[in-house]
């Protein structure tokens, strides 16, 4: 039986308002490898007086065999606040509560199939995980322990995400990892369309991902990927939150993603990628399995060795001047149906002479890009290979723009690494949908006010 009902933001809001400790210091807005907590400069302050709670421990939820009670809810929803300097209001714990408890059902479900497979996590490997993150924020004397409980939040609030999150990469590493094939032919396609797109950008992206599985959570999960946003914009630590909160394969490492090709993600979060400067935020962003929000961190020119200036393209063009019987308008229609019916460089001299008369062919040459007028630069930077730009005017007619070839000085390519790469993407997908599936077949009881025992 799966009982979850549309009170249950209600019920968690009233169990769960009691105060918190204050909020910390923020780090940089887009990190890399977003730390979970902010950095931490000065000695500890006096621990905060933390109000008790309105009401006792109460289970919150029953995960299978496992149970979530309000005093673990309270403690992650402290450790919330303290990570990613979200300002404790009200209204803030409203529409963080629904994700902060599907997060942690979606942990037990990780714990679960990791003792079902017989994986565990060394407690080595725990203190060694604490050690990082308090490196990683430069946590005086590097206690993470005693910082969070000088903080009013008890340590194994993180310690237990800690846990969930290593008993999940092994369950992915051992049980999906194997299924992952990469061949010959998809490194070699991704090699080319690097070959191709030589010149244009990628981006270094951060990433916060919401799945939404039953259409009935789409608005909740909607306000809340909205919320964060807001937050986000306003100072908020994008690595804080997205370790809290997000629910990609990246959340551990604050989101990071890496380096992106134009073009390399879902059409509409590449889109909206390209619309984004450094150290911007997206809007959520709906795609098939749920909400992105996509950070920008810093963006370069795609590379094959060498450096940017050295990069060249091969242009033809199509021109066509003005002349008497042809207004603006009859020339953009004109453009319109030779962009559609030709594509590509081979033969583009022959096919315009027969199709397009009146559309001269110039072959521009071999261009430097770092030389080239900034217009053309542009153009020749972003255009896929044998895609007619748009009609450009220029002081006596209209042309269009070919880009036969994009080089740049020869460099080994790592193949394993973009094998990695693609290994990776279908990881991902695999990940989500294995704990879509554990969720799919849980049995959820969510516990409106009953106390336990």
């Amino acid at each position: 039986m799966k009982r979850i009902t549309a009170l249950l933001a209600i019920f968690l809001v009233a169990l769960l308002a009691w105060p918190l400790p204050g909020q910390a210091q923020r780090v940089s807005q887009l990190p890399g490898h977003g730390g979970s907590l902010p950095s931490a400069t000065t000695p500890f302050a006096p621990p905060p007086q933390v109000a008790p709670p309105m009401l006792g421990a109460r289970i919150v939820a029953v995960v299978n065999d496992s149970v979530i009670t309000s005093t673990d809810v309270n403690a992650r929803m402290g450790m919330a606040f303290l990570a990613s300097g979200l300002t404790d209001t009200p209204e803030v714990r409203a529409r963080l509560i629904v994700q902060i408890l599907r997060t942690m059902i979606d942990e037990q479900l990780e714990l679960q199939e990791a003792k079902k497979l017989d994986i565990s996590v060394a407690q080595d490997e725990i203190d060694k995980t604490l050690e990082k993150i308090a490196q990683e924020n430069n946590i005086p004397g590097g206690d993470m322990k005693a910082y969070l409980s000088a903080r009013g939040i008890p340590p194994d609030a993180l310690i237990n995400q800690i846990r969930a999150g290593l008993s999940w990469s092994k369950v992915i590493q051992r049980e999906l990892r194997p299924r992952v094939d990469v061949g010959d032919d998809e490194v070699d396609a991704a090699i080319e369309r690097t070959r191709a797109n030589a010149g244009k950008q990628e981006y270094l992206v951060s990433e916060i991902f919401l799945s939404v599985d039953n259409p009935k959570d789409e608005d909740q999960v909607k306000q809340f990927a909205d919320n964060l946003v807001q937050q986000l914009r306003t100072g908020g630590n994008f690595g804080a939150m997205a370790r809290q909160f997000s629910q990609g394969t990246g959340a551990a490492n604050g989101g990071d993603i890496g380096w992106i090709e134009q073009g390399q993600l879902a059409t509409e979060l590449d889109r909206a990628l390209a619309a984004l400067k450094p150290d911007e935020v997206s809007e959520p962003i709906r795609s098939a399995s749920g909400y992105h929000i996509l950070g920008l961190r810093d963006k370069r020119t795609i590379m094959m060795g060498g450096e940017a200036a050295d990069i060249t393209a091969e242009l033809q063009q199509a021109f066509r001047p003005f002349g008497p019987g042809i207004d603006k308008a009859a020339l953009r229609a004109e453009a319109e149906k030779l962009r559609t019916a030709i594509s590509g460089c081979q033969n583009l001299q022959s096919r315009l002479a027969t199709q397009f008369p009146a559309w001269h062919w110039q072959d521009l040459g071999t261009v430097k890009l770092a030389t080239a007028p900034a217009w053309l630069a542009d153009k020749a930077r972003e255009l896929p290979i044998g895609k007619p730009s748009e009609a450009m005017g220029a002081n006596n007619g209209a042309l269009i723009l070919f880009v036969c070839d994009r080089k740049s000085p020869d460099g080994k390519i790592d193949r394993d690494a973009v094998a990695n790469q693609i290994g990776n993407e279908k990881l991902e997908l695999q990940a989500r949908g294995l704990l879509r599936d554990l969720r799919r077949n849980a049995y959820l009881d969510v516990r409106l006010g009953q106390p336990s025992g």
